[in-house]
Formats: C-alpha cells, sequence, structure tokens
C-alpha cells in the first residue's frame, strides 16, 4: 500500500490548522506549499525503497533534508521562530506517520 499525495497533503494541512493555532490564516500561503512538498518527497521516497533504490538510512536522509528545507522556508517568510516552526512541523508529520511507517516497514518518520 503506497501513500497517496493528495491524502498525505490533505492529512498535513488539516493538521497544520491545529499546529500552527493563532497564525495559520496568515502563513496558510506560505505553509501549504512547503507542506506539499514534503508529502510528495515521502511518496517519492517510498516508490523508491519499494523499488529498491533507497535504504532505510538514505530515506531518513532525504525527509530531514527537505523538513529543514520547510523549516527555514516558514520561518523565512512568516517571522515565526524556528523552535515553533519545528514543534509544529513535528505535529504534522505525527498526523501521517502512522501510515507511512507502515507503509515503508520502517521508522521514517520517528518523532521524539
Amino acid at each position: 500500500m503506497t501513500s497517496t499525495l493528495d491524502n498525505l497533503l490533505s492529512q498535513m494541512v488539516s493538521a497544520a490548522e491545529g499546529a500552527f493555532t493563532g497564525s495559520w490564516s496568515d502563513i496558510k500561503s506560505y505553509t501549504v506549499p512547503e507542506l506539499e512538498k514534503i508529502a510528495s518527497t515521502i511518496v517519492s521516497i517510498e516508490a523508491n525503497v519499494a523499488a529498491g533504490r533507497y535504504t532505510q538510512e538514505t530515506a531518513n536522509l532525504i525527509l530531514r533534508m527537505q523538513v529543514r528545507s520547510t523549516e527555514a522556508i516558514i520561518v523565512a517568510t512568516t517571522g515565526l521562530l524556528l523552535l515553533q516552526v519545528e514543534d509544529a512541523l513535528n505535529e504534522i508529520l505525527g498526523a501521517v506517520a502512522d501510515v507511512v511507517n507502515k507503509t515503508l516497514g520502517f521508522p521514517l518518520i520517528a518523532l521524539a
């Protein structure tokens, strides 16, 4: 079973509305395209893991790079602090962690 981009994005946007309480309407236009990049990265990782092209280590590295890029862009475009954005992204990724990790068979999204 693979995750679809639309399904992941829908769940992530829904989680983002709650994670960015009080500022969602101000940052939605910047954040949704970034969440789409994360969702697209996850779908690509799933395909590459299934095809045997990515190891768990490679998959983890690729997701971490995309999440860090998203954090930097949201911080730069919204005026939110990095810690706020990190916490919100953890909450957002938590919304899709179970389905993604089950699909891959390893914990790609492991939240502290």
